[in-house]
């Protein structure tokens, strides 16, 4: 079947005219949507990309079969632009004082100022842009991450921060960002005084995100990169991450040196500093007021599928199933879904002079007899001890896990910070 579709599709590129191989095409991805196949199956299978079959396949989902003929008599080159002139030199206007806006926040921004009137479409102002020299440059496409993605709202959010933005006084600040990876909506963004994100502790992450928990309930996994506070360049999970599990929260954390794994969260950052322009905020708290305004716009108003919002175009964000709040949290945190976690991990050691090893930075004492060699180390859940071994896998002895207890994981306690180091203040 496969060697039949493929000849078949040379014949129709070689004897048939653009319009009409189209249409064949198209014809057989219509087919394809009809027996309800996989997106990323039909694109291995004719060598194009998810994204375009799936909007393909939206296409379909609206129009049915009249999905499959193109839209020629709507194309805005077919008919004469009736738009008001005065419409088209506010839009200029508009994008002169925010060179950063694309054309459908424009519009967006428009529309709250005049919603009694009716504006052109964004297509219709890009295409202003573009003849007034105002169209930004094209951007490349990013490789792809072979990666399993979110299939519905809420299974999987990214979380990434964005530090060193400069303001208006030229103090700096930072920000977290949390978007659902499937709608790409931004569920909430937090700023900071502080210029580096890293100085701010994981506690504060912590707080965060729980306010995000009680708004929006819990997703099935996060997806983030190895940055601190929830990754490491470590072997074993940080505290905050470690915190998200007994949430009943899976975390996925991407491979070193590839952000285009978290490309959802990676472009709103891009996004955001575009629309709320850090530089000409005076303070935080006024950076803080303008995400709070474009972030209830990326979600409510921009046009995101067939012309609705994210909440509009996917009913299933308005709210997780699985809800949250402090109280939940305090009676069913789950301390054996870590321990379980925990002793999946076999992490090596190099024993120093005084026969000791470093585990969440707290010294366990294996043997001054063994100083110089390496030993494993694992998790024994039932027990909660840290069992040390040599390389041939005989036991050496074993240890109590002292920071590995419900209440240090929830207060963020299991890495020994010393002297010098970030604590959480009282």
């Amino acid at each position: 079947m496969r060697l039949f579709e493929s000849v078949s599709i040379y014949v129709a590129r070689r004897w048939l005219c653009p319009s009409q191989f189209r249409l064949r095409l198209v014809q057989r991805f219509f087919r394809r949507w009809q027996a309800r196949k996989v997106s990323q199956q039909v694109a291995e299978e004719f060598d194009i990309s998810v994204r375009s079959v799936r909007r393909l396949f939206a296409r379909f989902g609206e129009l049915g079969k009249n999905g499959i003929a193109p839209d020629y008599e709507q194309c805005g080159a077919n008919h004469p632009d009736k738009t008001p002139e005065v419409l088209r030199v506010k839009a200029l206007q508009v994008r002169h004082e925010h060179p950063t806006w694309g054309a459908p926040l424009v519009r967006v921004m428009m529309q709250r100022e005049r919603p009694q009137r009716e504006w052109p479409s964004a297509r219709t102002i890009q295409r202003w842009f573009r003849q007034a020299g105002l169209a930004p440059a094209r951007a490349g496409r990013r490789p792809a991450c072979n990666t399993d993605r979110a299939e519905q709202p809420h299974q999987i959010w990214q979380m990434d921060a964005k530090e060193k933005m400069t303001l208006a006084t030229g103090s700096q600040a930072s920000w977290l960002r949390v978007v659902d990876e499937f709608s790409g909506a931004v569920l909430g963004t937090f700023t900071f005084a502080q210029g580096s994100f890293t100085a701010l502790g994981p506690w504060v992450v912590q707080d965060k995100l729980r306010a995000v928990f009680a708004r929006w309930g819990r997703p099935d996994a996060f997806r983030v990169d190895n940055g601190a506070p929830w990754g490491s360049r470590g072997d074993l999970p940080t505290d905050l991450a470690l915190w998200l599990i007994g949430l009943e929260i899976d975390m996925i954390w991407n491979p070193p040196r590839k952000p285009q794994c978290n490309g959802v969260v990676e472009r709103s950052q891009g996004v955001g500093a575009a629309w709320t322009e850090p530089h000409t905020c005076n303070s935080a708290r006024e950076l803080q007021a303008r995400l709070r305004k474009m972030d209830r716009i990326q979600r409510e108003e921009y046009p995101h599928l067939a012309g609705k919002s994210r909440m509009a175009a996917y009913p299933k964000l308005k709210h997780a199933p699985r809800s949250y709040s402090l109280a939940w949290e305090k009676k069913h945190w789950n301390f054996r879904q870590v321990t379980e976690h925990l002793a999946g991990y076999g992490i090596r050691r190099r024993v120093d002079r005084g026969g000791k090893v470093s585990i969440y930075e707290r010294p366990y004492y294996v043997g001054v007899h063994y100083a110089g060699e390496r030993v494993n180390v694992c998790f024994d859940p039932e027990e909660l001890q840290w069992i040390f071994l040599r390389e041939d896998g005989t036991e050496i002895r074993s240890r109590p896990a002292q920071e590995i207890t419900r209440a240090r994981i929830r207060r963020l306690d299991v890495t020994n910070r010393r002297s010098g180091h970030l604590r959480r203040p009282k």
